[in-house]
């Protein structure tokens, strides 16, 4: 037990000494590679997202984090990954998504937190807005929705769901047209 204890104390004590050497080279606002005194072959940038709040860190003698940090060429080649991907709107349609024009598809519902915000196609989400959400299909589809007997014909107003396996989610007010409970099978006709 005692060499356990010795190890330990001794790991944690490299740890502390660690930290109080990165933090003065913070706090002086020297870089590490720079008093290492090594030769690097022109350093590319890479930008650090800066730490809001750092007292709350509780880094003595923090003021700010720095804007940048110069990385060796090899690193800094590794992190290109080439272009970012161009964010999409969200009411766009995902294109090469096939999308059955009669099928059986589970559908859940959403409502009380969603209350009052903006749908992806434009309108203000209300417990009373007959419409669905769907991943690919334009705003204004207009589908029939069959369950346990009753149909009823809506429109997509929204994106979603975001959960593996469904398909559609119902706004309350189709929810409660379909008599569907959280989880439900629909049958769905994509109207042309």
């Amino acid at each position: 037990m005692p060499a356990y204890l010795a190890r330990t104390g001794l790991a944690v004590f490299a740890m502390l000494f660690t930290i109080t050497l990165l933090t003065e080279h913070i706090a002086d606002g020297r870089s590490l590679v720079a008093s290492a005194a090594v030769e690097l072959p022109q350093p590319r940038e890479i930008a650090l997202a800066r730490v809001a709040r750092p007292e709350v860190l509780g880094v003595a003698g923090f003021e700010r984090a720095p804007a940048a940090v110069a990385a060796p060429a090899p690193v800094a080649e590794a992190a290109d990954l080439g272009p970012q991907p161009v964010p999409v709107a969200a009411a766009a349609p995902v294109v090469g998504v096939a999308v059955q024009s009669d099928a059986i598809v589970l559908a859940s519902w959403y409502g009380p937190g969603f209350y009052g915000n903006r749908t992806a196609c434009g309108e203000t989400y209300t417990p009373d807005i007959l419409g669905v959400a769907h991943l690919t299909l334009p705003c204004g589809t207009r589908l029939v929705l069959s369950h346990g007997g009753r149909s009823i014909t809506v429109t997509v107003i929204d994106r979603g769901p975001y959960v593996a396996g469904r398909a559609i989610d119902l706004s309350n007010a189709a929810r409660l047209a379909l008599d569907c409970s959280d989880l439900c099978t629909v049958r769905m006709q994509i109207l042309r």
